[in-house]
Parts: C-alpha cells; sequence; structure tokens
C-alpha cells in the first residue's frame, strides 16, 4: 500500500510555519553578526588605543594637558601596528588617528581614537609644510642650501598665516627647520622701547654685558610661564659687524634679529616691516647700532636714541589646537588661565568700566594687557589710550606725584570709575631716563599708587598699539580710542624740562610738561589670596579674559 502524502493546505501550512520562523530568526541572526562585528571594531580600536599608550610609554610623551594626536599610519610607520587595519564592520581599511593627553583629574593619560581625525591638534611644522611648493618665490619657500629649512619671505600680503599667539605674545614665524622640528619666532610687535648700552658692543662680552641683551635675557625670558620656557633653546645669534653679522656670535634663550635675516626677508615692505623703528643686534660701526627706520629701511642710530625691542626665540615643535595663522586668527595651543593667579605676562583682561563717558567705549569694558606679577596683584596696562589728553604736570624739575596734572585732569577720575573689588594698590617707577642710561634706572624712585602711566623698561612701553589712525600690525577694533593721540606720556623724566613719551613712529623721545598728550593707564589688579576668577574668554585680543 503506498503511504498517504501531504495535502496542499498541509504543505501551505507548513511554508507559512517555515516562513514565520525565518522572519523571527533573520533579524536575531542579523543582530547577532552586526553584534559580533561591532565588538571585534570595539576590540579593533582597543588595540589601536593600546598601540598609542605603548607609543606614548616609550617616547615619553609628557604631562601636556591639550589633546595631540597619532595618525594610524604613524602608529604603522614606527611599528606599533603590524600593517594596515581592517574595520571589521565595514571591511574597509581604517585610517583616523589617537588623542591623547595627560588628565589631571584622573591622574593618568587618555587615549582615544578618533575615525574623522580633526586638522587639530597637530604640529605647528606639519601644518606649516601645507603652506610650501616648490614653485613658491614668496611666501613659504625652502632654503637652498639646506632642504630641511624653510623660512618666510615677501610682503604682509604675501606672508599672511604665519602669526602665532603664544605665551601671551603674538609672533611670526620665520623660519623652522624640519628635520631637527624647531621653529624660529619674532614678536610681531616691539615689547618695550629702551637705549641699547653704554657703548657699542664690538666683542661678544660688550654684547652679553648690554642693556638690551640683559633685557631680552632677563626680564623679559623670565616674565615667560615656565611651560613656554621649557621649549626654548640656546641658540645662536650674530651679533657683529652690519657686513658680517656672523663676525660675532652669542648663545643665548633670546636674542635680535639681524640685518640678514631682515634682507632674507624682504627688507622694507616685508612681513617684519612693522613701520615702527626697532633695533637690530648688529653694530653699524664704534658709535652706532643697526636698526629699522619707521618707513623700513635699514639704517642706523647712536646710543642716546631708545628704539623698540622684538625678541627672537627658537622653539621646539609645538601643538596647535586652532586658528589659522591669520592676524585675526592666530595659530594656538589653547592653554587658558581660570583667574588672575595664573595669567600669563602679555594675555589681555577686559575691565569692566562705571563711568558714563564712554572711556572704554560703548560696552564700558576697557582692555588690559598684563605687564608683570607678583604674590599679591597683576599690573595691566590698558590697550590703547584714555578718551583725554593732558599736560604731564606744570614743571619737569621733579618726579612726577598723584597731584600733578596727568592725575588730576583725567587718572584719578579714570580710576573712581572701576570697582574697587578688582583693584589695590601698586608700585610705580617714577625715576629719570637720561641719555644712555639703562632701564633699571627709572625704578630707582617710586610712589605708590592706586593708576599710573607706564614705567620705561617695563613690558609695553612702546608703541605696541600702534599709536596713529592706519594700524600696521595690529588688530585696531582691539585698541581703545586709537586715533585720540600719535603720542602718550610714560611716568619719567628724561631730565629737569623735558618728560618721555612714547610716539607714532617707535621711539621715546621728549617733550615738555605743559605739552597736551595722550594718556595710557596703569592699574593693579587683585592676585595672590584675592585672585579674580575668569568667566570667559581666551585671553587673547580678540577674546579677553572677563573678570567675574
Amino acid at each position: 500500500m503506498f503511504k498517504k502524502g501531504f495535502t496542499l493546505v498541509e504543505l501551505l501550512a507548513i511554508i507559512v510555519i517555515l516562513a514565520i520562523i525565518a522572519l523571527i530568526a533573520t533579524p536575531i541572526v542579523k543582530d547577532s553578526i552586526a553584534n559580533s562585528k561591532n565588538q571585534a571594531l570595539k576590540e579593533t580600536i582597543n588595540s589601536i588605543e593600546r598601540a598609542a599608550y605603548n607609543y606614548g610609554y616609550q617616547n615619553d610623551i609628557g604631562y601636556d594637558t591639550n589633546y595631540k594626536k597619532l595618525t594610524l599610519d604613524e602608529l604603522i610607520s614606527k611599528g606599533f601596528l603590524k600593517g594596515d587595519i581592517i574595520n571589521p564592520v565595514t571591511n574597509e581599511k581604517m585610517n583616523g588617528c589617537v588623542l591623547y593627553r595627560w588628565n589631571e583629574t584622573n591622574n593618568q593619560y587618555e587615549f582615544k581614537y578618533n575615525e574623522e581625525c580633526p586638522k587639530y591638534p597637530e604640529s605647528l611644522i606639519n601644518v606649516l609644510l601645507e603652506q610650501y611648493s616648490e614653485s613658491n618665490t614668496t611666501g613659504l619657500v625652502k632654503d637652498a642650501t639646506n632642504e630641511n629649512l624653510y623660512y618666510y619671505t615677501g610682503t604682509n600680503e604675501e606672508v599672511a598665516n604665519n602669526f602665532l599667539w603664544y605665551g601671551g605674545h603674538q609672533w611670526r614665524v620665520l623660519e623652522f627647520d624640519a628635520s631637527a622640528k624647531i621653529l624660529t619666532l619674532v614678536t610681531q610687535q616691539p615689547l618695550t622701547a629702551i637705549q641699547p648700552a653704554s657703548a657699542v658692543w664690538e666683542t661678544q662680552s660688550a654684547y652679553e654685558s648690554s642693556y638690551i641683551n640683559t633685557w631680552l635675557n632677563d626680564y623679559f625670558y623670565n616674565s615667560l610661564d615656565s611651560s613656554i620656557q621649557a621649549t626654548i633653546q640656546d641658540s645662536t645669534f650674530n651679533i657683529g659687524i652690519y657686513t658680517d653679522v656672523d663676525e660675532i656670535t652669542t648663545q643665548r634663550k633670546v636674542g635680535l634679529l639681524d640685518v640678514d635675516q631682515y634682507k632674507r626677508a624682504g627688507d622694507a615692505n616685508s612681513f617684519l616691516d612693522i613701520k615702527d623703528a626697532f633695533w637690530l643686534g648688529n653694530r653699524n660701526s664704534s658709535s652706532r647700532v643697526c636698526y629699522v627706520h619707521n618707513e623700513g629701511y635699514l639704517s642706523n642710530l647712536s646710543l642716546a636714541f631708545a628704539d623698540g625691542v622684538r625678541a627672537v626665540i627658537k622653539i621646539s615643535d609645538i601643538t596647535i589646537t586652532s586658528g589659522d595663522g591669520t592676524l585675526a586668527s592666530n595659530y594656538q595651543v589653547g592653554n587658558k588661565a581660570t583667574n588672575t593667579n595664573n595669567v600669563q605676562v602679555g594675555e589681555y583682561i577686559n575691565v569692566p568700566y562705571n563711568g558714563s563717558d564712554s572711556a572704554c567705549g560703548s560696552d564700558n569694558v576697557c582692555i588690559f594687557r598684563v605687564v608683570s606679577k607678583n604674590n599679591s596683584s597683576i599690573k595691566v596696562v590698558l590697550n590703547g589710550l584714555l578718551p583725554t589728553k593732558s599736560k604731564w604736570a606744570d614743571y619737569a624739575n621733579d618726579n612726577i606725584t598723584t597731584s600733578d596734572k596727568i592725575y588730576t585732569n583725567v587718572l584719578n577720575g579714570f580710576i573712581a570709575n572701576i570697582d574697587s573689588k578688582y583693584i589695590t594698590t601698586g608700585t610705580f617707577g617714577v625715576g629719570m631716563y637720561a641719555s644712555e642710561d639703562s632701564y633699571v634706572v627709572p625704578q630707582s624712585t617710586t610712589i605708590s599708587a592706586s593708576v599710573g602711566s607706564p614705567t620705561i623698561g617695563e613690558m609695553f612701553t612702546c608703541n605696541d598699539i600702534d599709536l596713529g589712525i592706519t594700524k600696521k600690525f595690529v588688530d585696531a577694533n582691539t585698541i581703545e580710542n586709537p586715533t585720540v593721540s600719535y603720542d602718550y606720556w610714560t611716568m619719567n623724566r628724561y631730565d629737569s624740562v623735558g618728560v618721555r613719551r612714547v610716539n607714532d613712529s617707535g621711539p621715546l623721545n621728549t617733550v615738555t610738561p605743559s605739552y597736551s598728550g595722550g594718556v595710557r593707564a596703569v592699574i593693579y589688579l587683585k592676585s595672590g589670596a584675592s585672585a579674580i576668577t575668569f568667566t570667559g574668554g581666551e585671553g587673547t585680543a580678540q577674546s579677553p579674559y572677563t573678570l567675574q
């Protein structure tokens, strides 16, 4: 007998049941496969981060709290990953990078894989190299005798993206060695205006005992944060005669531009020509020192003149976190202060102003810049001028006092409109600064006051705010009352009839105290045990810190 088979209805029922089972099982299988792939991806990412950790362990990556990055290609080339890494989900080659930093809160390193690998953080040299092309004749070019050395040449239009905000100062990158990973920087602005020496240097030791070298390697260098000092290299500076600049050299942390560097950049109208007078490191003769005239051409002066000082340093390559290298958006490293205790010299702070005279614009906020620090206060200078000119005093036969014209006409009224919770009393150097004096002489006599003007020899006692109507090397939007005056008073006399002032072409000169000049306020903000917290800002001219 034949066994009876399935009927059509039964077959259809079985098919329906199998279809239902398939519908239920397929997502489960797919999810299981996807979960397995995702788990494999997590394990792959963990292996990548372990490779970065091993790299850091073997290469002493330091304790930087800013994120740095390692690309997968770098880890492969250095032998910490073996060949291309395949994404188990997409079956494609993985790229991206590992971002890493020291986490102070957890007291350990962080390593995070990032698939997109953002432009920043990145080595500054790597970013600058993107500007190079073999066809370049201006901008970033390669040295003809050293294939690792790149330098900038050309006008500000041709060299517009080598601005760096670093350690409280705005720098221009002069050159860099791509192999040694060393950058040479010069401050964009003059930092002070002083007489360079008691006698022209014709030997190494004579230069090293000069006022200008002492200011750079004592006053300026010691004003920098220790984290910045750690990146500065001992460097050779050419201080010989202008026709043979390396006739004499010196090993210093900080130095000056030499004549050849200025010429190589393009001379007058180049990116180094700030239309402001500043000293170079070379002598012209036994009685005169080379300098750049405010119109940009090379010239020379006797030691009785007090011109601008621009610092030159060499630093090891740094990691930048933002910016496009322009005047308005400098490359930055991302370090920010939280209060007046840890602010850096050179950084900018917004201070509220309560007056109705618009002394600091319609926003009633005054931009100040940090001059110096001590255990209880920070000295700050207005980044610009007050809206009212003033006489200095009736006579110059004595040092300035708080009863003289500049105080009674302007300064006393200004300080009365700043909340006392922010300010404290400080010391102002009012000594005389005569011909060929050292920059420390003005500190020989002092007064105690809540407000004053710049003292010669300190930071930013120069044309760093670019006095005048046409702004040449700063962002005019950051300057308070930029067109009020072409000069401003210092606290210091020249002799019994004249007072020192800073003028728009850069140097210090002398006028009678009855002259009506610009006023640049200097105050002391509380710090130390009375530190003021910052509620925002980055400390730059475009984004000053905001006081709580």
